[in-house]
């Protein structure tokens, strides 16, 4: 057995073990798993992707802990900085996670995703102003972001400025209509593998970004057709 799955089987089992013995039975175990090693990338990178998985489940409280644990095994592994941070946020440690966001952002101030979640924070404490500028800085070199567009609506929102709410929001879409592309290509690409399973994962997910008209919505039509031939010939 590899070195790697024998990792992911250790910390399927802390995952595993945090859930029936609650948070103080996870530390120790992260103590033990954390103690027994030299500081390890990979086994960071591992501790993020189970952290991940709590936040997705709003755990936030155990992904938290083992965003920490991971960041002590590596560094540089700044998402795992972020979650943690995001996690203090929705435990309402507000305070805790606003100096150890403004600290990431000292390290490494090219972050997107924290300097988004910074203009978050400025939205959440009202200060619209700051935020709004902040913005306005993203948009000069990443206009494509749908976030930053979305993240204007909501100021507008809060300001009751409906029109320009929604002006920003159909700027979202169409940043997000971009997307589509990908998921076209994956079709295309799932077709010629032959993988029809994959082929309708990928286009019902651009059915939801595939704009009503345009060379899009043509290409989206195109391979639906395609797809339901393939499946007929498939079938005989």
């Amino acid at each position: 057995m590899e070195v790697g799955e024998n990792k992911r089987i250790v910390l399927g089992f802390v995952v595993f073990f945090a859930k029936i013995a609650g948070m103080t039975g996870l530390v120790l175990m992260l103590a033990l798993l954390v103690g027994c090693n030299q500081k390890n990338p990979q086994l960071g990178y591992e501790l993020y992707l189970s952290g991940l998985e709590a936040y997705s489940e709003k755990d936030f409280s155990t992904a938290e802990k083992i965003c920490l644990e991971a960041v002590k095994q590596d560094k540089e592994l700044f998402q795992a900085e972020l979650l943690r941070i995001k996690s203090l946020f929705f435990l309402n440690e507000l305070e805790k996670s606003h100096a150890l966001l403004e600290k990431l952002l000292k390290k490494v101030p090219q972050y997107t995703d924290a300097r988004l979640w910074y203009i978050r924070f400025m939205i959440f404490q009202e200060n619209f102003q700051m935020a709004a500028a902040l913005l306005e800085e993203e948009l000069v070199f990443n206009e494509t972001d749908w976030r930053i567009h979305y993240l204007k609506g909501l100021i507008n929102s809060k300001n009751q400025d409906y029109s320009s709410q929604l002006a920003a929001l159909q700027q979202a879409e169409r940043a997000l209509s971009d997307g589509a592309k990908v998921y076209l290509d994956l079709t295309r690409l799932w077709m010629v593998l032959g993988m029809e399973s994959q082929v309708e994962k990928q286009l019902e997910k651009a059915r939801v970004l595939t704009p009503s008209k345009g060379e899009l919505r043509i290409l989206l039509e195109t391979l639906e057709v395609l797809a339901k031939k393939q499946e007929v010939q498939d079938a005989v």
